[in-house]
């Protein structure tokens, strides 16, 4: 998968990351509390620890992974851009938008 990250993204989630520096970031599809495992939103996790098995993403200069099983959820080439009139990133392909405001969590 590649993923294209924005200069304003970009500033956007090293921000985030300042306060915690030794987190890594994973691409994910949030189900909780959605009701179906196939019901869920993309987000950003700053963990400790990558959870399920994890492969690194191709991007342009953020190192950032996504679980293996949850691939199917996007596609195959996007960009992380940021909304300036939301405040807030949003996950786009060619073909869709998948999140016009993804969420950092940090977990």
């Amino acid at each position: 998968m590649q993923l294209e990250i924005t200069e304003q993204a970009r500033q956007t989630i090293e921000q985030a990351k300042e306060a915690y520096p030794d987190k890594k970031i994973q691409l994910r599809y949030d189900s909780e509390g959605c009701g179906c495992a196939v019901s869920g939103v993309p987000v950003i996790w700053l963990t400790d620890e990558l959870s399920g098995n994890c492969e690194p993403l191709k991007t342009n200069g953020i190192p950032m992974y996504i679980q293996s099983s949850q691939k199917v959820f996007f596609d195959e080439v996007m960009t992380i851009d940021y909304h300036e009139k939301a405040g807030a990133l949003m996950l786009k392909s060619p073909a869709q938008m998948l999140s016009p405001r993804m969420s950092i969590l940090v977990k």
